[in-house]
């Protein structure tokens, strides 16, 4: 078990139960040397953006900023196959989500969303959540293979969300599929889709 492994171990049993001011302290610090530990592994992103007069401490500064940052959408391109803590992961994917994103990011999302494995359902969904935000009509295709998929389970509920802003035959036919889907999140996902194409 890694360093990170047991403090984040020791976080989660201090979390889940009453505690004394000593381990609210220890579940303080804890935290924040827990965000340190994965702050190293995108310490090269954090440099980069530096470079482009962004300066931030943590990937969340950026998710959490009301500031626009069109020049820093590559670097977070090029981080996002490189991390592989979850959490980072997450705070990329996050830190994309944004109108300057649109139109690049779609492709890789994609991919990544395909290499988790299916256990991974937040992340997968803030994923969908991303594409949700980001996509063109060029890139609606690139989605049908993820919403199709049941294997996939609730995580595809904002990849159908987001076959409601592109109006094809095509979409309304995948959506047509997803209306009778056996999963109740993502048949009302679809109805309501459908409604904004229709």
């Amino acid at each position: 078990m890694s360093n990170l492994d047991q403090m984040e171990k020791r976080w989660k049993e201090l979390v889940g139960k009453p505690r004394t001011s000593e381990e609210v302290q220890e579940t303080l610090l804890l935290a924040k040397q827990i965000e340190l530990e994965r702050a190293k592994e995108y310490k090269g992103l954090i440099d980069e953006l530096a470079d482009l007069d962004i300066k931030i401490d943590s990937i969340w500064d950026l998710v959490n900023t009301k500031n626009k940052y069109p020049k820093a959408i590559p670097v977070l391109m090029k981080y996002l196959p490189l991390v592989n803590y979850v959490r980072n992961k997450e705070g990329i994917v996050r830190a994309l989500t944004v109108p300057e994103a649109k139109g690049l990011v779609v492709p890789l999302l994609v991919k990544e969303y395909l290499q988790l494995p299916n256990d991974k359902e937040n992340l997968r969904w803030v994923i969908g959540n991303a594409v949700n935000a980001t996509i063109t009509k060029g890139e609606v295709a690139n989605i049908f293979p993820i919403v199709l998929n049941k294997e996939n389970g609730s995580s595809r509920q904002m990849f159908v969300a987001a076959l409601g802003k592109i109006k094809t035959d095509n979409v309304k036919s995948v959506l047509l599929q997803l209306s009778n889907d056996d999963d109740k999140v993502i048949r009302d996902e679809a109805k309501k889709a459908l409604k904004k194409v229709s």
